[in-house]
């Protein structure tokens, strides 16, 4: 009988390897969904890095169409408006 049963793997070694296997496993599918994580957020930071870089571009862009732009007056009288250049030398009447 002791014959027989030292052939046998036991059911408690069995066990054992199974759970060891599971938890291999498990820590596999958690280090892999980890770095996916990671990998989804650099992701985000380059593109929201990327936007920002763009928005401060059409900014400074804008900052400079604004000071090129020559002084203006604007006169308006309901429906009429006069747009006057300040860098003029000489006066104009409406």
């Amino acid at each position: 009988m002791r014959a027989i049963r030292a052939q046998e793997p036991s059911r408690a070694r069995f066990v054992w390897k199974f759970a060891t296997s599971c938890a291999m496993v498990m820590l596999l599918v958690l280090g892999i969904y980890t770095r996916s994580v990671q990998v989804h957020k650099q992701e985000r930071l380059a593109a929201l890095r990327a936007e920002q870089r763009r928005i401060e571009s059409e900014l400074r862009h804008v900052k400079a169409m604004a000071d090129d732009v020559p002084p203006v007056v604007v006169l308006e009288n309901n429906d009429t408006r006069v747009i006057v250049d300040l860098d003029r030398t000489q006066k104009t009447y409406y």
